[in-house]
C-alpha cells in the first residue's frame, strides 16, 4: 500500500442511490455478523440520510464527472432515549430504528475500504461528521460501540469511554469480542465575524 492520498476525494451526505455501494463497503470492512444488511442500509438512508455520510473518490473526464466510488462511510440513526440520561447503543437500536425526538445520534458503522486504510481517512471522515453535526444542531451527543482495540482511535477524536456494553454482549454473535460504549458531546463552534 502506498501512503499517498487519492485524488479528488469528496465527502457528502449519502443518498438512497448509494445503498448498493454502501452494502459492498460494509462487506469489505466488517465480518458478516457485524455488517448492516442492504435492508438496514436502505432504512437508514431513507429515515435519516442527514446522519449518513460518505467519502468518495471522484473520477473526471475533462471537466465532466465520470464516476464516484465510495471508499468510506458513516451510518447512523437517532437512538431511543434511555432512562438513565446517557443514551447508548443497544441491540434494539442497531435494527431498523430511528427516534427523531432523541438528542443522541448512534453511529452504527464507520468503515474505510481496506485498500485505503492507514491514511487517516477514518479520522478525516469522522472529524468532518462531528463538525457538521455540531454546527447543524441535530443532536447533543454521538454514541458508538467500539471494539476494545479501537478505543484509542475514538478517544483521539474526543469520545469518552462509558464502560463495557452489556446489552450487545448478550448476543452470541457479538459476544466473541469486548464492546465498549463511547460518547462524544457535540458543541457548536462559534466564529467571530
Amino acid at each position: 500500500m502506498t501512503s499517498t492520498l487519492p485524488l479528488h476525494m469528496y465527502i457528502r451526505p449519502l443518498i438512497i442511490e448509494d445503498a448498493e455501494q454502501s452494502c459492498e463497503l460494509e462487506a469489505k470492512g466488517f465480518p458478516e455478523h457485524e455488517r448492516a444488511s442492504l435492508e438496514k442500509i436502505k432504512f437508514r438512508l431513507t429515515a435519516c440520510p442527514e446522519l449518513c455520510s460518505g467519502l468518495f473518490i471522484r473520477e473526471f473526464e475533462g471537466k465532466e464527472l465520470k464516476s464516484e466510488t465510495l471508499i468510506g462511510h458513516i451510518m447512523a440513526t437517532k437512538i431511543p432515549k434511555s432512562a438513565n440520561g446517557v443514551t447508548l447503543i443497544t441491540l434494539e437500536s442497531m435494527g431498523e430504528v430511528h427516534s427523531e425526538s432523541s438528542d443522541t445520534i448512534g453511529i452504527h458503522s464507520l468503515v474505510i475500504d481496506p485498500e485505503f486504510q492507514k491514511k487517516n481517512l477514518a479520522t478525516l471522515l469522522l472529524t468532518d461528521y462531528i463538525q457538521k453535526l455540531s454546527n447543524q444542531e441535530i443532536g447533543i451527543r454521538i454514541s458508538i460501540i467500539a471494539h476494545e482495540a479501537l478505543v484509542p482511535f475514538y478517544e483521539r477524536v474526543g469520545f469518552q469511554q462509558q464502560g463495557e456494553n452489556k446489552d450487545v454482549q448478550k448476543d452470541t454473535q457479538f459476544a466473541s469480542t469486548k464492546w465498549i460504549d463511547m460518547v462524544k458531546e457535540l458543541v457548536k463552534e462559534e466564529y467571530d465575524n
